[in-house]
Order: C-alpha cells, then structure tokens, then sequence
C-alpha cells in the first residue's frame, strides 16, 4: 500500500480541550444553570463528569451526544461550544480516540445542520467517527 502524501498547507483541525472544557463553565454560568440540573438532564447518576469535562486541567469531553445536547440547552451552535485549533498535519493518525457512544438520528442531524467543516472535522478525529 502507497502511504497518503498530505500536502505541506494541510493543517489538521483538532479540538481544544483545555479552552473548551473553560468554554463549556462559562456557557453554563452565563445561563444560570447549575450542575444539578446538567446532572438531571443528561440522566447522570452524579455530578463528576461534569466537573471533570469543566476541569481544564482534566482533557475529558463529554460524549457527542451530550455535547449537542448542551449546544441545544445553550442555543449556540457546536462552533460556538467547541474550540478547535489546527494543527501542521504530518500524516493521517489521531492517536488515542476517545470512545464513542451513538447518537441519535436527531442529534446527527443537529451536527450536520450546526456544525462548520472544521469542527465536524475535529469532532470526526476526537472521537474516530471516521474509523
């Protein structure tokens, strides 16, 4: 197999998870919305997933779903939750994925209508959508 050659221009966009872990506190605070009631809604047993996905220092998102979920509560759209920066691509790996739970073909159709090209992309290699 003939390895891909990527162009020197091509810059990988990949999702930020430090500044959207900030992003998605600050979202939750403009809104008034306490932790509880992102536990409640999202159907969690308890609260520390949240903490963690606010937690920059942690680097753990929620699940897809969930991410378009709080785009939804937020009324903001996945490019306004998420914060991609690009990176010089020197081949096609994203190392790690983070595992991936499905997401309904409402929420599919909410990242497809909400999503640029650049954070579709970001989130295809954040959680191996591609793969």
């Amino acid at each position: 197999m003939v390895p891909y050659k990527i162009e020197e221009s091509f810059e990988l966009p990949v999702i930020d998870v430090a500044e959207t872990s900030k992003n998605l506190k600050k979202l939750r605070l403009q809104h008034g919305i306490s932790v509880a009631e992102i536990q409640q809604l999202l159907g969690m047993e308890n609260p520390q997933s949240i903490y963690t996905w606010e937690n920059s220092a942690c680097k753990y998102l929620p699940r897809l779903d969930n991410l378009v979920t709080l785009a939804k509560l937020y009324k903001v759209s996945l490019d306004d939750l998420i914060v991609v920066r690009t990176e010089k691509a020197d081949a096609l790996s994203v190392g790690q994925p983070c595992v991936f739970s499905g997401l309904s073909s409402e929420d599919m159709s909410f990242l497809q209508e909400n999503a640029s090209r650049e954070v579709s992309l970001a989130l295809e290699n954040y959680y191996a959508l591609g793969a």
